[in-house]
């Protein structure tokens, strides 16, 4: 969600989530999309138009126009313009084969999905309406390693091209509201993501990632089993550091010999202050508080130690790129796990 906020976005959350302080914030939860919808802002449509191009090229570059006659544009017949249609701004230019997902069309299986047990936690646009997001929260919280557990199943949808209509279950810990999102390939549980893009038949793929999604929620079972078995496993501050903290933020002598000076410095002195960060959230002691939760000094400690730097604590430019890097890129996290199973 890099596009970040802009005039003629919206969005809300419920009591104010920890992952972000933006938007309205509600007293209580949307009960179904068409509400959750509403209460964002959400409810406008996207019409595809026309696309012109200027003959000759100014600059070296054709101009790309909204759709009007004039004798010096030819229209790009392989392409199209999505506009959203409260504010005529263009949000992409697609081929012809893109399909436009409304935005009800994209969450509303989350309903049927949830049934009535759904509560949307935060709903939203990025980017003037090329990016959009609902986060649903199950309300069943499972205990996992001692510590509680809150499940939610994310959708996003671009309007732009950018990306396609992504599906992912994740869940928090609930001591630090850090997203565990690993893949958990070593366990037998079904993949926790669905991405389909914008061509060909949109209902049957939407019915598709309900089927995916409906399989992908009751993971819980390998979920636990690992986190249960990492919380009786012990780890101590030193092996949490060589094994897991050195290797996962460290540079190899390769990379550091190609660096400039200037520059080696500066990643040598992050590296230090993240793996001084790392290894403060696995013993207690970091910015935030004791988040060890019920098993201290465990491996379930030192992975959760790594979710948690990845959600909070990695440099991001703008508050918006944390809620897509805490639902979306989860390399960082299961390449910490691995590295704990390992250790």
């Amino acid at each position: 969600m890099a596009h970040g906020i802009k005039e003629a976005d919206s969005m809300f959350s419920v009591r104010s989530m920890p992952w972000h302080g933006l938007g309205v914030v509600l007293d209580d939860y949307p009960k179904s999309i068409d509400e959750a919808l509403e209460k964002a802002e959400l409810t406008w449509a996207v019409n595809q138009g026309d696309v012109f191009v200027a003959l000759p090229p100014q600059e070296g570059m054709p101009g790309i126009f909204v759709p009007q006659m004039e004798s010096n544009l030819v229209q790009a017949a392989n392409w199209r313009a999505n506009i959203r249609e409260d504010t005529s701004e263009v949000l992409g230019i697609v081929s012809n084969d893109y399909k436009v997902v409304p935005n009800r069309d994209a969450f509303l299986w989350l309903d049927a999905l949830l049934g009535g047990e759904i509560e949307i936690e935060t709903a939203g646009s990025l980017g003037n309406g090329r990016r959009v997001w609902v986060l649903a929260k199950i309300p069943e919280l499972v205990e996992i390693g001692g510590d509680e557990i809150a499940r939610y199943v994310y959708c996003a949808n671009s309007h732009d091209g950018s990306m396609a209509v992504t599906a992912a279950a994740t869940d928090v810990r609930i001591v630090c509201a850090n997203t565990l999102g690993w893949a958990l390939s070593k366990s037998e549980n079904s993949p926790r993501t669905y991405k389909f893009r914008h061509t060909g038949d949109m209902a049957e793929k939407l019915g598709e990632a309900r089927k995916v999604m409906d399989i992908t929620l009751n993971w819980n079972a390998a979920m636990k089993k690992l986190g249960d078995e990492l919380a009786r496993e012990a780890m101590s501050p030193d092996r949490f550091d060589k094994k897991v903290v050195r290797p996962l933020i460290g540079f190899t002598e390769a990379q550091e010999a190609e660096m400039r000076d200037a520059d080696r410095k500066i990643a040598i002195r992050n590296r230090e202050d993240n793996r001084e960060l790392l290894n403060a959230l696995f013993n207690g002691t970091a910015p935030d508080g004791d988040t060890t939760g019920n098993s201290p000094g465990t491996k379930w400690v030192a992975a959760n130690a790594v979710a948690e730097f990845a959600d909070h604590f990695r440099r991001v430019t703008k508050r918006t790129d944390q809620v897509q890097r805490s639902f979306e890129d989860q390399n960082l996290k299961q390449k910490g796990l691995d590295l704990v199973l390992a250790a």
